[in-house]
């Protein structure tokens, strides 16, 4: 497979957002350990959220878009590949063993936010 340097995307002329952010892949091993683990895994998220850490997070289903087995992507605003692991770990999911995760590096270049809505509060004022 051809690669180019992650760089030279980076230092682009095209116009574009360029936002380094990091994708975490959250791999359940067992969704009832998910499902006991789940209250403390909100909060910490919530946390995550006052302290403009997490760009987004939610469950994944299934490839036909009917169940849940656990599983989760999260999305983190780090400074590093380095610093998204310390925080991935520190998730009580994470931290549990109810999942497993993987970290990919994302650079956020084009789409569109127009309001900001705290999801996990969404009795909160739009902003």
């Amino acid at each position: 497979m051809n690669r180019i340097e992650a760089s030279k995307i980076i230092d682009s002329s095209a116009p574009s957002l360029r936002m380094q952010l990091y994708v975490v892949t959250s791999i359940a091993n067992s969704l009832e350990e998910v499902k006991q683990i789940l209250p403390e895994h909100r909060v910490y998220l919530k946390e995550l959220e006052e302290r403009e850490v997490l760009f987004g997070a939610g469950p994944l289903w299934t490839d036909d878009g009917d169940y849940f087995e656990g599983d989760g992507m999260l999305i983190y605003r780090a400074a590093s590949v380095a610093e998204a692991n310390a925080i991935a770990q520190a998730d009580p999911m994470h931290k549990s063993g109810a999942r497993t995760f993987k970290i990919r590096p994302w650079l956020l270049n084009d789409g569109s936010i127009t309001i900001r809505v705290t999801l996990s509060e969404p009795q909160r004022s739009l902003l």
